[in-house]
């Protein structure tokens, strides 16, 4: 990614600050690079919010967004990066959003998890022509959605595209398990085994503490409960276990002269 000076970084937030939009809550990102003549993730890489005294927003995945957000959001990424981010990534769509980064991925995690098929469409456009409000349509669709979730994809979505789609494939993705080293894995297990599991893990500072984003620190610790459940025999005793240098049991192999005279 870029690296801007500060000069860069100077020019860029004055540029921003004047194309700062009170109503939508985030800048005008596409005349800014217009008016420095520099690319539009150069700006962003080199943008400072508090430099540029503009405070980014938050607003977490139960907090309802605005449709022109979820479609600024999703067009970004698409256009962009084409649904496969890392975690700088996604640090630039939270400056191009004026959102916290870790709130953008959550949301757009809901976006994709949305499916809209052909019988979903035609429940809410049932729902919709006999006057029912969007808080009442998902309870009723039943589909775990929030409300500006499911209206996004409902408004996004046409009949005609609906119908033709038999099963839609996801769009995005994203590659949380990727850009993580073994330090980090040493470093997150260590931390979780500090606070001992269950609902009282901080992820605030464990993503502050490793410098990964809380979703993907969750997601990392399931993927290293899956490896360790692979790697663990079907039935074994706790003698037949050693513990290897990531913290986690793997199955004792005995010395090979045993194995031998066995």
């Amino acid at each position: 990614m870029y690296r801007g000076n500060v000069e860069t970084r100077n020019r860029v937030s004055h540029v921003a600050r004047r194309h700062f939009d009170l109503r939508h809550g985030r800048c005008h990102w596409e005349a800014v690079s217009h008016a420095l003549q520099l690319p539009l993730l150069q700006c962003l890489d080199s943008f400072d919010a508090e430099h540029a005294q503009i405070r980014p927003r938050r607003l977490p995945e139960h907090s309802p967004w605005a449709l022109d957000d979820l479609a600024a959001l999703k067009s970004f990424t698409e256009r962009h990066f084409r649904g496969q981010m890392t975690v700088d990534d996604w640090v630039l769509a939270g400056k191009y959003m004026n959102i916290v980064h870790s709130d953008c991925i959550a949301k757009m995690w809901a976006l994709s998890a949305l499916q809209m098929t052909p019988q979903l469409y035609a429940r809410i456009s049932e729902f919709r022509q006999a006057g029912l409000l969007w808080p009442t349509i998902c309870a009723k669709a039943e589909v775990g959605a929030l409300p500006d979730v499911l209206r996004f994809a409902y408004s996004s979505t046409s009949h005609d595209k609906v119908q033709k789609t038999r099963r839609p494939k996801a769009q995005f993705r994203i590659s949380k398990h990727q850009h993580w080293t073994e330090s980090e894995d040493k470093h997150l297990v260590a931390l979780l085994e500090r606070f001992g599991g269950g609902r009282d893990i901080d992820w605030n500072f464990i993503s502050k503490t490793i410098g990964h984003s809380k979703n993907a620190c969750r997601y990392r610790r399931i993927l290293l409960l899956r490896s360790q459940k692979s790697r663990a025999p079907s039935q074994c005793s706790s003698t037949d276990t050693d513990t290897s240098a990531d913290g986690f049991a793997r199955p004792y192999a005995a010395p090979r002269k045993l194995r031998a005279q066995s």
